[in-house]
């Protein structure tokens, strides 16, 4: 924890006129940590020790900050661990994995990916067929399999008409079914701050 007991002040980077705010960084390791319900420790190996995936930065390598997309990428890899049963190096291959096949730098955040107890799935419509296949991402890797998938994480998360990300429900206590979802995170509201969901009610209705 030295690296952060350096640190005296943060140095956020003016965002630029192209840069949306899902990819403008913002939250530093311990206030990941607090959102993410994990240990500050294991957020600083995945993002500096032995970096999971290449976050949207900092101005100051000593202080990397994540932005939204990274903070949601994380929620879903320490998602997947739990709820799929998942090892850190398996969250790894399955990352990378992810990437390779969607061409995609944030591959776990589109719609389209599917968490069921010990599988996660990527269904899509093939570019070169126009069918509808659903490919397995694990066990067995690369596997295509027809049947219809529930997805455990879409209750975490709200999308809008295309189907991006909008704001993250990390509710630490979450088993399969729970539909509650009393906290939230979304760059639109308080600056990205975890806040009590039924405040924000009525700001979300208004959208």
């Amino acid at each position: 924890m030295k690296r952060f007991a350096e640190v005296r002040h943060l140095i956020r980077k003016p965002r630029t006129g192209h840069e949306g705010i899902r990819d403008y960084p913002t939250y530093s390791i311990p206030d990941a940590a607090l959102i993410l319900a994990m240990p500050a420790r294991t957020l600083q190996s995945w993002v500096y020790d032995k970096p999971i995936f290449s976050i949207a930065g900092s101005t100051d390598e000593s202080q990397k900050l994540l932005s939204f997309k990274d903070l949601a990428q994380l929620y879903f890899l320490k998602f997947v661990r739990r709820h799929a049963g998942l090892s850190d190096s398996q969250a790894r291959v399955l990352l990378q994995y992810a990437k390779k096949v969607s061409g995609s730098a944030y591959p776990l955040l589109h719609e389209d990916i599917r968490v069921s107890r010990n599988h996660v799935f990527w269904d899509h419509v093939s570019k070169k067929s126009g069918e509808r296949k659903v490919l397995e991402l694990l066990r067995p890797r690369g596997q295509y399999v027809l049947h219809e998938v529930v997805d455990m994480f879409a209750t975490r998360v709200d999308r809008d008409a295309r189907g991006v990300m909008l704001r993250l429900y990390p509710w630490r206590l979450w088993k399969n079914g729970d539909q509650r979802r009393p906290v939230s995170v979304d760059p639109d509201i308080m600056s990205g701050k975890l806040v009590l969901t039924d405040q924000t009610e009525f700001l979300y209705q208004g959208e």
